[in-house]
């Protein structure tokens, strides 16, 4: 458990300015946001305002939390559109870190509030914004192992894999190493269930 000084117990009680700093990664490129109107140097790094619109409302407790956490970014240059559409995202890392100043405006506590992994985004042409899902590092350890078969599953481990994007629409199966059973065959055929060709789509083993 994390320990407060004297000193920032007392500028904690006395009204502190609150903000929050965003970083993530796409590809090899580092991005870096505040919430604030101007820029702000945040352990050692800038952090440029104007594009972070809305983010969930973060609670900082003392026990590891499995949730997302939704970014909404202001993007008229299509900036950070044209990074995602063409660079790798999927599990890329992502720090959101609450810091804290006095009156004066000088920095007296950084906490870092949400650590996890990019996991989704959708974009919105008409008003210019991309939105960006952060799943905390604490999900996987819920989840069951394995790929499942869907496209988000797969594009976890695999980004540039697109061949589950379709599999909504499969609605056939295939036998491996054995014949389809006759209420199964629609090319015709005999009752023994070894009859037409069949295209199907779906795989079952």
């Amino acid at each position: 458990m994390r320990t407060h000084t004297a000193a920032q117990l007392a500028a904690l009680k006395d009204s502190p300015r609150i903000y929050y700093a965003l970083n993530f990664r796409i590809t090899d490129t580092v991005y870096r946001f505040t919430t604030t109107d101007t820029a702000k140097t945040v352990l050692g790094q800038t952090y440029i305002p104007g594009f972070l619109d809305e983010m969930d409302e973060i609670e900082i407790t003392s026990q590891p939390r499995v949730n997302d956490n939704t970014v909404v970014f202001s993007d008229p240059e299509l900036a950070l559109t044209t990074a995602l559409l063409s660079g790798k995202w999927m599990n890329q890392p992502a720090t959101i870190y609450k810091v804290f100043e006095d009156k004066l405006g000088a920095q007296f506590l950084v906490k870092n509030a949400f650590e996890g992994l990019i996991s989704e985004y959708s974009l919105n042409y008409e008003d210019s914004t991309v939105e960006l899902t952060i799943s905390s590092v604490w999900a996987d350890f819920e989840k069951q192992s394995g790929i499942k078969t869907n496209a988000k599953s797969q594009q976890r481990y695999y980004p540039n894999d697109t061949a589950f994007e379709h599999s909504s629409s499969a609605m056939e199966k295939i036998y491996w190493g054995k014949d389809a059973p006759a209420s199964s065959n629609r090319g015709g055929g005999g009752s023994g269930g070894g009859g037409g060709t069949r295209f199907p789509s779906v795989v079952e083993r």
